[in-house]
């Protein structure tokens, strides 16, 4: 174990100490790190291997750097569940925080821009584009665009959509039964105007999820289009597993032990 350690990098084992320190609450969140430099002096090593360990912790998101103030302890991560279709704000108080929102643009857009992403049928000209900074406890951690058909959903405008449960309106309000959403996950950095929304530095990697929102007789509802701040959130996934049956398994055969 000794010679284990030993072969590890400086900065691995510095950034796991760091890590191990953070987890346990020894450096709990919205605490500041020790400077680059104090680092380096408490561990012996040069400022650019403290400086690969802290690196670390932020691309992970453990840590917030902002310049001019130092690095911070982040607060605790959200944790996307996705095992039902819900609104943002059911999500967020599920954690036990809450939700608000900011409206950045209300806006009718060409549906031929969305129509093969999104699967809205070709008769379809137009749709109401909604793009909002969802926040939690005051902190921004998504930038959301909603496309939904105009002019069937065209009431939407007239409303207060900054704060408006979007699911929960077309359900209530419109009619529609939401039946189910189809999404799929990736990775992919921020430019220049999403990352000055989330407040993070520009070329920060989000989580960006992309799906549509289908009602009861399949049609298409809702495209969504949203940024997660991957500093801020997680996924977790619930997938349950049917029973099979092999009738051509084979069990393995039994080792002998020498």
């Amino acid at each position: 174990m000794a010679g284990s350690r030993q072969q590890t990098p400086l900065h691995e084992r510095i950034y796991q100490d760091l890590r191990g320190r953070i987890e346990s609450g020894e450096l709990p969140p919205g605490t500041q790190l020790p400077t680059e430099l104090e680092i380096a002096d408490e561990y012996s090593v040069s400022r650019g291997t403290a400086r690969q360990a802290i690196t670390r912790l932020v691309n992970e998101g453990s840590v917030d750097r902002t310049a001019g103030r130092g690095t911070f302890v982040s607060s605790r991560r959200l944790t996307y569940a996705a095992r039902e279709l819900l609104g943002f704000g059911q999500q967020i108080r599920a954690t036990g925080r809450t939700p608000s929102s900011s409206l950045v643009d209300l806006s009718l857009v060409p549906a031929d821009r969305y129509a093969k992403l999104f699967g809205f049928a070709p008769s379809i000209e137009k749709l109401v584009s909604i793009e909002r900074v969802r926040r939690a406890d005051g902190q921004p951690v998504a930038l959301e665009q909603l496309l939904l058909p105009w002019p069937r959903f065209a009431g939407l405008r007239d409303m207060d959509v900054a704060t408006l449960a979007v699911y929960d309106t077309l359900e209530n309000l419109f009619g529609v039964h939401l039946r189910a959403g189809e999404f799929h996950l990736d990775v992919e950095d921020l430019d220049d105007r999403q990352a000055e929304l989330l407040e993070e530095p520009p070329g920060a990697a989000s989580f960006l999820m992309l799906g549509t929102v289908y009602d009861q007789d399949d049609q298409p509802i809702v495209g969504v289009k949203c940024y997660y701040r991957r500093s801020r959130y997680s996924f977790h996934f619930t997938i349950p597993r049917e029973s099979h049956s092999y009738p051509n398994y084979t069990p393995p055969r039994p080792v002998m032990s020498r």
